[in-house]
């Protein structure tokens, strides 16, 4: 299950921790809050170096699954308390069902997108939700978006409205989205900047969206909108 171990971070993200800013995290957990009360069974799909996993650990029952095998073994020494696995959305429990599956930019790396979102809705708590980012590849900072993405694993290249889609399409009822621009400044400081709605939507480099399962939608929210 190994995509390029060590050699993949320092080829592609070699600035990887700068990039899992302190505001980033913040607002991954600020979503997270808003759908999934403390103390919910979360799933992370593609926990990384397992940044975001040793925040969400803190409020939250963390399971988790890596295809990079290095990344997965630095996540286990960061996160020792959450139980990660090799693989991807097939490792979501079904003996447990988690309230909330996050996956921060990996829809991205998965060919069969179908398959996955409709396993991770069918192995999803009622009510459940998935709450995502995902780069986006149309609108004004497109071409930008494609020229300085120089990752070979990212094989879904879509425009917003096609994610939107496809959550749709299998089985979620999109509850928010809202648009991200993110980027590192002079090689040091990272930007980002994450709106619900507005030119933000159009403009970002990328969106979050979460989507809810039927009773999800229907369920109230644990908090305020994030901003």
């Amino acid at each position: 299950m190994s995509v390029g171990g060590r050699e993949y971070y320092a080829e592609f993200y070699a600035d990887y921790e700068r990039q899992s800013s302190a505001r980033k995290l913040d607002f991954y957990m600020q979503l997270v809050r808003r759908f999934a009360p403390p103390g919910a069974e979360l799933f992370e799909l593609g926990v990384g170096l397992g940044n975001f996993l040793a925040r969400a650990s803190t409020e939250y029952r963390c399971t988790g699954s890596e295809v990079n095998d290095f990344g997965l073994a630095e996540a286990r020494r960061r996160v020792p308390s959450a139980r990660l696995l090799a693989g991807s959305y097939e490792q979501i429990p079904s003996e447990r069902p988690p309230a909330v599956v996050v996956a921060w930019d990996v829809l991205e790396h998965i060919p069969q997108i179908d398959a996955a979102l409709a396993c991770i809705r069918a192995r999803l708590a009622e009510p459940g939700y998935l709450i995502a980012v995902v780069p986006v590849y149309d609108g004004p900072l497109g071409g930008l978006v494609r020229a300085l993405d120089r990752d070979p694993t990212h094989v879904s290249k879509w425009a917003r409205h096609a994610w939107l889609a496809a959550f749709e399409r299998n089985g979620f009822t999109v509850l928010d989205w809202g648009g991200v621009v993110r980027r590192l400044v002079l090689g040091r400081y990272y930007l980002h900047v994450a709106r619900p709605r507005g030119l933000m939507q159009r403009v970002g480099s990328a969106i979050w969206i979460v989507g809810g399962t039927g009773a999800a939608s229907r369920a109230p929210l644990h908090g305020r909108a994030a901003s």
